[in-house]
């Protein structure tokens, strides 16, 4: 059972993480913080971060451990769960490419109305996903798969549902509307007569790309998780790569918009928050680290816990360095009073000392001790950049920043 309480704990992580920071207290704290943009610098940092772990104990680890559901071995619950992956395939391209024009684009003020596969299902991508994931979860052979999935499944059902909450509250009659027209579950809204079937405002391209995609991975099914799910983590970008041309747009349409006459107060500058999301997305990378070598440090390093005088020192290390990623964490977001610079420094030299042991040693290289050395220097320099003095406030004669007063 070991390996399917890891997996609980890493897909509780990487669920609470995601839909956690998104609340609309916590985000409000951050964003204060951080600003909008290093909000989505820290946001996206962490769920890359967590998702990157879950994905590469799962490689590690998927034959291991007790039998799961595996409905492979029903030849009619086979055949469909099958069809329900190529249909989540196929929806989660749609969703991809037609997230620019939809509701829920993130720099969207605007609820048009519905078109194209947002009739079929108003969350193409987020139900997409959910096929996808409910039907390995049934498909897998061993629990920790099932475990995996499941939380992969959950995560795409109940992020959507506190979306359309938040986008409820924020935009009012026009947003209900859509609510009420549409569905979540593909098809139904077609079926109960809320919405009709229109073929022309299909993205046909879309469509025909992700069902070529659902055929090729298939061929090569048995390889998507080789090289601890490298392919897989590094899909997983995309989604957030599709946000990038909506941000590109609205940063350029609010720097087009004159600033009104109104009385205005000194506020933090939006550069600052960048340099504040850059540090503490270096203690994130620290921490990351830290739970990397907890979680899969022994398989990719079987002579790793000897190095450490055994398993206890092995974890002391790895838990050690959490403990500093949450502590600098809290330090570089201002909840903590914490000496930021020198444990950062602290960390970048023996990362460095690592690195240096490694390649004088055994002639190698150490990716981790490397990867510690950079977060280190981020840190540092993000860190004391943004404590220069005078740097925190507006510069009213050349980028001021202000505050609309009511």
């Amino acid at each position: 059972m070991k390996p399917a309480l890891m997996m609980t704990l890493l897909c509780t992580l990487f669920v609470g993480t995601h839909i956690g920071l998104a609340t609309r207290r916590v985000r409000a704290v951050l964003v204060a913080r951080l600003g909008e943009a290093g909000f989505m610098v820290f946001f996206s940092f962490v769920a890359a971060a967590s998702f990157s772990v879950l994905v590469s104990f799962y490689a590690a680890h998927r034959f291991e451990g007790v039998a799961g559901v595996a409905l492979a071995g029903v030849p009619a619950a086979h055949a469909f769960l099958m069809g329900a992956i190529v249909l989540g395939v196929v929806l989660t391209v749609a969703g991809l490419v037609s997230y620019p024009a939809s509701p829920y684009d993130l720099f969207r003020p605007a609820t048009p109305a519905p078109r194209g596969v947002e009739r079929i299902t108003r969350h193409p991508f987020f139900a997409g996903v959910a096929l996808f994931a409910v039907a390995h979860a049934l498909l897998a052979t061993r629990l920790i798969g099932t475990i995996f999935f499941g939380g992969l499944a959950f995560l795409a059902i109940a992020g959507p549902r506190y979306q359309d909450a938040k986008l409820l509250a924020r935009r009012g009659q026009p947003f209900a509307d859509h609510l009420a027209t549409t569905s979540f579950v593909p098809f139904v809204a077609i079926l109960a007569g809320r919405q009709r079937m229109a073929w022309r405002d299909l993205p046909l391209a879309a469509l025909a790309g992700g069902l070529v995609l659902a055929v090729i991975l298939r061929t090569v099914h048995g390889s998507i998780l080789a090289y601890g799910g490298v392919f897989v983590i590094t899909s997983g970008l995309v989604a957030f790569i599709a946000t990038l041309p909506s941000w590109w747009r609205a940063r350029r349409a609010s720097r087009s918009v004159s600033p009104p006459a109104v009385s205005v107060r000194p506020v933090l500058t939006e550069p600052v928050s960048r340099r504040r999301a850059l540090a503490c997305a270096g203690a994130m990378l620290l921490g990351y680290v830290g739970l990397v070598h907890e979680v899969v440090g022994a398989t990719l390093y079987p002579d790793g816990p000897a190095s450490f005088g055994g398993p206890l020192g092995w974890h002391v290390a790895g838990l050690s360095l959490v403990a500093l990623g949450m502590l600098l964490i809290a330090g570089t977001l201002g909840v903590a009073r914490v000496p930021v610079v020198p444990l950062a420094a602290i960390a970048g030299v023996g990362g460095a000392l690592v690195v240096l042991g490694e390649a004088v040693a055994h002639h190698g290289f150490h990716f981790f001790a490397f990867t510690i050395v950079l977060a280190g220097a981020l840190i540092v320099v993000a860190a004391r950049e943004g404590n220069r003095p005078g740097a925190r406030h507006i510069d009213a004669r050349q980028k001021a920043v202000v505050e609309l007063t009511v």
